[in-house]
């Protein structure tokens, strides 16, 4: 099950001397990149034959400056803002200790930490660290995503929530929950708990969408251009792909940890042809034509018996997307797998639907960030007229229940 793959060539292998006197250039250029951005015209060196003591001077300096870069100004403005840290679905939780085993403490991971939706194995949907309130600070303030409870009943009378961006760093997200009382907050999360998941996700997509507008695949953009007359930003590592009647399939083609987009059309007559079983039915007809699997005989289907997740995406101001998200699985042929997220695009000038797909193969490894990845390359999915993506608009999309 491979498009046609494109031409590859290994690197030499360097030896440790190489990598080390790489990392040490980059290094160097990093922090004199920073000294300079703050006025500071003399660029940092760093030599191998520098002793222990001005080896640490300099790489105090180079980390005073990126703490500097964090700060910012009484007027509110960044002075240099960090970008912020921690890996994809890593989460800061904030509030006193006195919470941490309580059972307002054990509601907040039960719902943060709860199984991503559609994978075929368990995965939490974030990663959470903890810290009391009155030790978060410095590099703690920095993490990607923050949620900081705050409880007192002396200055709230009510249960809310607000939530802003780039407060201590560039690419951060956080949320504030004031509550009079930990019971308010146990029934606020049990009430509103969706809303407060999909923030989170959604700046995730967010982040990686940032990733494809400034690194993509320019082959799979060409490719996707001159047959359906629209762009895509997808990882630059998709190059391989397959054409048919009305369809493309793209490919990083990697054994262990792959990554497919699809991108096929079909008519369009009224939203019954973007309801959930029309958009399974099309999918399903469409992959069997085109897609065989490694055995005579053998294709890719969906998963009919894990459940289906079927929403409404609103993209800024275009016509909503119909959501569709679950397991594929291949039938007649190897013990394949994994999750798939699609969304179907109509165009009522054209009457049609445009479906752009993508899925993961990694086995025995997980796969939310990779098909979070692929998600946030379907926002990207755009008419050709529009040449750059803007990732902001992605912190703006809503979602419900289906059309």
């Amino acid at each position: 099950m491979n498009p046609t793959s494109q031409p590859r060539t290994r690197a030499k292998e360097r030896s440790g001397k190489e990598r080390y006197s790489t990392a040490l250039s980059r290094f160097r250029y990093l922090c004199s990149k920073q000294l300079v951005s703050h006025g500071i015209q003399t660029p940092l060196i760093i030599l191998p034959n520098m002793n222990q003591h001005m080896r640490a001077f300099a790489m105090t300096l180079c980390l005073a400056v990126a703490t500097l870069s964090s700060c910012k100004s009484k007027s509110g403005g960044s002075v240099l803002q960090q970008n912020a840290t921690g890996k994809p679905g890593e989460l800061m939780l904030v509030m006193d200790k006195e919470y941490f085993e309580a059972p307002m403490g054990l509601a907040l991971y039960d719902l943060l930490e709860d199984d991503a939706p559609a994978l075929p194995q368990s995965e939490p949907s974030l990663r959470i660290s903890r810290v009391p309130t009155q030790s978060f600070s410095g590099f703690m303030q920095l993490v990607r995503n923050v949620l900081i409870i705050d409880v007192d009943k002396d200055r709230y009378t009510k249960t809310s929530l607000k939530y802003s961006y780039d407060d201590w760093a560039k690419g951060q997200i956080v949320l504030r929950i004031t509550s009079p009382s930990p019971d308010s907050v146990i029934s606020y999360t049990q009430r509103d708990g969706e809303a407060i998941m999909n923030l989170f996700v959604r700046h995730e997509l967010y982040l990686f969408a940032d990733l494809l507008a400034k690194q993509y695949s320019q082959v799979a953009q060409r490719k996707v251009d001159s047959l359906f007359a629209h762009r895509v930003n997808v990882p630059e590592d998709i190059r391989a792909s397959k054409v048919g009647k009305d369809f493309l399939w793209m490919s990083n083609s990697s054994m262990r940890s792959r990554h497919d987009i699809l991108v096929y059309t079909y008519p369009y007559t009224s939203d019954k042809d973007i309801s959930l079983d029309a958009i399974v039915s099309k999918r399903d007809s469409v992959l069997k034509a085109n897609i065989s699997g490694e055995f005579e005989g053998s294709y890719p289907c969906t998963e009919q018996n894990y459940g289906l997740l079927y929403r409404k995406v609103q993209l800024g101001q275009e016509r909503p997307r119909a959501e569709v998200r679950g397991l594929w699985k291949m039938v007649g042929g190897a013990m394949m797998g994994g999750p798939f997220v699609c969304q179907a695009i109509v165009d009522e000038v054209a009457k049609k639907v445009y479906v752009f797909e993508g899925f993961v193969y990694r086995p025995n490894e997980d796969k939310l960030h990779l098909i979070r990845m692929m998600e946030a390359a379907l926002y990207t999915f755009r008419p050709s007229a529009t040449k750059d993506f803007d990732p902001q608009v992605i912190l703006s999309t809503k979602y419900t229940k289906g059309f």
